[in-house]
């Protein structure tokens, strides 16, 4: 049988949301430093970084919700070497660069910011993707696993793509595990509104707990597609056209999930969706 999904009641509160930003005044490319890494669940690393003082702590605004960034790191054997600059033309100025000293870079969400003395340091939930033989796939799960205190890296400051603060009807958040560290952050940025999660994951380990969120946890099947447990569980609601809309994760799941949803009434407007990778490729 159909679930029919709408959200409950939104708190007063959520009735005159406080409007964010969604890009950063100004950002430039600034480094970084590993401070601490771990393995929180079969499916993450988790990995804070450091602001070393070079103008990062007077142009940064943490916006809460998917606030994303792009993570500048050295292969193994290689010094880092970074981009400079503004945002603008960032990725001329990395190309520019000889090859042999050019460096990776990923995007990834902040799980969680603050202040330590004059530094700010930020929380990263990398996912560890694996191939069919089981070995870690991909240079940011790589990289993460490997990483070591003292590290730097750079970052770019890129702002946040869910845009619900002007919406007061039901939210909808769909994803696969790659979209959950910035899921989590959604979450802990709405703090009590109303909203529902459709969340894919490929162990029950990697399950989390979000406040005040009505969630549907879906473990991915050995052997399945990324997202498709997720679809799966999608196809099977009956979304509400006055809903706001977030889809993140691999490419053809969030393609597929916004059809579904454009298909049952929700405007384009009120759908906000991002291809975080595809199988061999990161984003």
């Amino acid at each position: 049988m159909a679930m029919t999904l709408t959200a409950p009641a939104a708190p007063a509160s959520a009735l005159a949301p406080v409007r964010r930003p969604l890009k950063p005044a100004a950002a430039q490319v600034r480094t970084f430093e590993v401070v601490a890494s771990r393995t929180v669940s079969p499916g993450f690393r988790r990995v804070t970084l450091r602001s070393t003082g070079d103008g990062f702590e007077d142009e940064f605004e943490h916006f809460g919700h998917d606030h994303w960034f792009r993570l500048f790191f050295a292969d193994v054997g290689q010094e880092l070497d970074l981009p400079f600059g503004p945002a603008d033309g960032w990725y001329a100025r990395l190309l520019a660069m000889p090859e042999v000293t050019r460096p990776a870079v990923r995007n990834y969400t902040v799980r969680q910011a603050r202040r330590v003395g004059s530094r700010w340091q930020l929380d990263v939930d990398v996912v560890v993707h694996r191939d069919a033989a089981g070995q870690v796939d991909g240079a940011g799960a790589r990289w993460a696993q490997r990483c070591r205190n003292g590290e730097r890296v750079g970052l770019l400051d890129q702002g946040r793509i869910f845009d619900a603060d002007a919406h007061t009807g039901p939210v909808l958040v769909i994803a696969d595990e790659s979209g959950l560290p910035g899921v989590e952050g959604i979450a802990n940025t709405l703090d009590g509104r109303a909203a529902t999660y459709l969340l894919e994951v490929p162990h029950a380990a990697d399950r989390r707990a979000l406040p005040a969120a009505d969630v549907r946890w879906l473990v991915r099947e050995d052997g399945r597609p990324a997202g498709s447990a997720a679809l799966d569980a999608l196809r099977t609601t009956r979304v509400d056209p006055a809903a706001y809309v977030y889809v993140v994760g691999e490419a053809s799941f969030t393609l597929a999930a916004r059809a579904h949803c454009l298909s049952a009434g929700v405007p384009k407007a009120r759908i906000d969706f991002c291809a975080y990778w595809r199988p061999g490729r990161s984003h």
